[in-house]
């Protein structure tokens, strides 16, 4: 009895807790409170620019001008930002320099390269510096099918790969306080060794990487003659090796470092103030996807808004420049570029960059694209660079292909989006502002900065990680990786409520409810998730967590129900609502007295008390509404 008792209280105080804090984020919605003056958060991590799940832009503290930005993936995404002043330059974005120069080219960037190579294993000690080639085969890079690649020009036909690279250098000291880069591209494995040491293991990377070389490895380097060694190993299907020495350029190592006065994260922003010399700049990154006023959500486009101001009155001659390596991003050297309705548009493989053409020049050297632009008193000194990501692959949904809910007409296209962005930038800029305060407030009105730090940057993190599709029927689909992943969605909640987004909430939800409401599912309970991207059919977790999922799903409506003061979206899915409630009953009863070990937020027993509670509000919803 005592047992009994006990796992009832525990269950109450959990039901208690959940239902206060779906409370306390309602109320906090609600709040009418005075608003609390912004203060300034630095979380240590967050999402600077939140473009798509592909094309996400990633900071580490405050860090703009120390290294160089990241993608969501974590790949780098090397852009650096210049100011000029008065000829005097300031780098604010990025690191001193990614502009490299061939020590020992790929074969892309020449006409291909020496190396020694052998199919059979070459016995212990064949990558180390000191050891005999002189019996291997010898061939030029790159390795690989012959057929259908300029660059290769020694065919490799069987599963491993033994290669001996010999690299002259002449005086090592012109190396030194440079940056050594090895740079690779293999299909379908790699392992690298520096002058014997182990250096590096990788899986298939179709387009160019590059690593730095060790302190360690640098200092192993040697005048006369140096060895990069590799082994490939090719599973199935074509091969593919190809690797080379590099240095940096050190184009910027020049340039000043600003000074950061101020940093300032919001929800749909990040702020930044430099000092740089007798100019104050400001660089604002904002993810107009977040915007409420226009409808853009899923809009693969951000911007970075830049403006000048002169501290001491004068006037001063000023250029702000974007470079980016292409080349390093995609592995790709194509470049298009053309001006289109005033604005300069740059195009590599998926990436789009964009600048208003007056007053901007374009130059593009080495697979680097250079965007500038001279900021004076005709343009208000200031301006943006406009970034925007096209789509990568399209979910399937049910055997059809669904499109963005960007491009429901079929016809649009980045660049204008992009457009549409770049000629109302100040007005997206002045919405966010208002929203970022009105957050701000009530963030700090539910708890302290600690919670402001957490709470704020989450909402950039949810529209960096879920794409927004539209339905054969034209619903709003949203989905992460995991498609319809029940267990994600119900940790999305508590965010999307604090920010209002009852839409993205109901677009979590719709693609689960018709997955459900088809007749090929026949079980009494949702599925645990529906596919993994790009495909939504197949359930990626066999264990279908069947309690937990149906609870959540009750949970979930209940909580869009209580926000909207509104019964018609539950109305719409009630029928497979009660018959997720009835499923939970008869699991309660097949499990009535449960362990007191096994108790704790993911008891199955627990969740289905939480989901035959919310089930019981929503019936008393259902007919207070009616």
């Amino acid at each position: 009895m005592e047992i009994r008792l006990t796992i009832k209280l525990v269950i109450l105080w959990k039901t208690i807790i959940l239902l206060g804090i779906i409370v306390l984020l309602s109320a906090c919605f609600h709040s009418e409170k005075e608003a609390v003056p912004s203060i300034g958060i630095v979380p240590d991590e967050h999402m600077l620019l939140a473009i798509t799940p592909d094309f996400s832009i990633k900071m580490a503290g405050d860090a703009l001008n120390k290294h160089y930005l990241r993608l969501k993936s974590g790949k780098l995404f090397p852009v650096i930002g210049i100011l000029r002043i008065d000829g005097r330059t300031y780098r604010f974005m990025g690191g001193d320099s990614l502009r490299i120069s061939p020590i020992a080219p790929l074969a892309n960037d020449s006409v291909g390269w020496s190396g020694k190579y052998s199919y059979l294993f070459p016995g212990k000690g064949w990558e180390q510096k000191e050891y005999d080639d002189s019996f291997w085969k010898e061939g030029n890079g790159a390795f690989g099918p012959v057929k259908g690649n300029s660059n290769i020009r020694t065919a490799w036909g069987a599963e491993n790969i033994y290669v001996r690279r010999h690299i002259k250098i002449d005086n090592k000291d012109t190396l030194e306080g440079h940056k050594i880069y090895v740079c690779y591209i293999c299909d379908d494995q790699i392992k690298l060794f520096w002058n014997g040491d182990f250096f590096s293991e990788k899986g298939i990377t179709y387009q160019t990487q590059c690593e730095r070389l060790t302190d360690e490895a640098i200092a192993h380097i040697c005048n006369g003659t140096n060895v990069l060694a590799a082994y490939g190993r090719n599973t199935g299907g074509p091969a593919l090796l190809d690797f080379g020495l590099y240095i940096e350029n050190k184009t910027y190592s020049e340039a000043d470092t600003v000074l950061l006065k101020q940093i300032d994260i919001q929800a749909t922003q990040t702020h930044y103030v430099f000092q740089c010399g007798d100019v104050e700049l400001q660089i604002d990154f904002v993810s107009p996807s977040l915007s409420e006023m226009w409808n853009m959500t899923g809009w693969p486009v951000g911007f970075l808004s830049y403006q000048v101001r002169a501290e001491d009155k004068k006037e001063h001659t000023v250029e702000i420049l974007f470079d980016v390596d292409m080349e390093w991003m995609f592995g790709k050297r194509k470049i298009d570029s053309w001006v289109e309705q005033e604005w300069r548009f740059v195009k590599s493989d998926s990436l789009y960059l964009g600048m208003t053409a007056d007053e901007t020049t374009f130059s593009c050297d080495d697979s680097h694209v250079v965007l500038s632009q001279k900021l004076c008193a005709e343009n208000g000194n200031k301006g943006i660079l406009l970034i925007g990501c096209g789509e990568g692959q399209r979910i399937q949904y049910v055997g059809e292909r669904l499109q963005p809910l960007w491009n429901s007409n079929r016809t649009g296209e980045v660049k204008e989006l992009m457009m549409a962005v770049g000629n109302k930038y100040q007005k997206l800029r002045e919405e966010c502002d208002k929203l970022d305060k009105l957050w701000n407030n009530k963030a700090f009105q539910v708890s302290d900065k600690t919670f402001a730090e957490q709470i704020l940057p989450s909402y950039r993190n949810f529209i960096s990680s879920h794409r927004f599709v539209l339905s054969s029927d034209h619903k709003s689909f949203c989905f992460g990786d995991t498609l319809g992943n029940v267990r994600e969605i119900y940790k999305n909640f508590p965010v999307l409520l604090f920010f209002n987004r009852v839409d993205w909430m109901k677009s979590l939800l719709n693609p689960i409810f018709e997955y459900c409401e088809d007749e090929r599912w026949k079980r009494k309970y949702p599925p645990y998730d529906i596919g993994l991207y790009p495909v939504a059919s197949k359930q990626v977790k066999t264990d279908n967590c069947a309690e937990e999922a149906a609870a959540n799903m009750l949970m979930m409506m209940l909580a869009i129900v209580e926000a909207e003061q509104n019964f018609s979206y539950a109305e719409l899915h009630w029928e497979h609502l009660c018959l997720w409630a009835n499923y939970l009953k008869e699991r309660m009863a097949e499990n009535a007295s449960p362990s007191i070990e096994l108790l704790d937020g993911n008891d199955e027993h627990v969740k289905c008390v939480l989901g035959l509670m919310a089930y019981r509000k929503l019936i008393q919803l259902k007919d207070a509404y009616e």
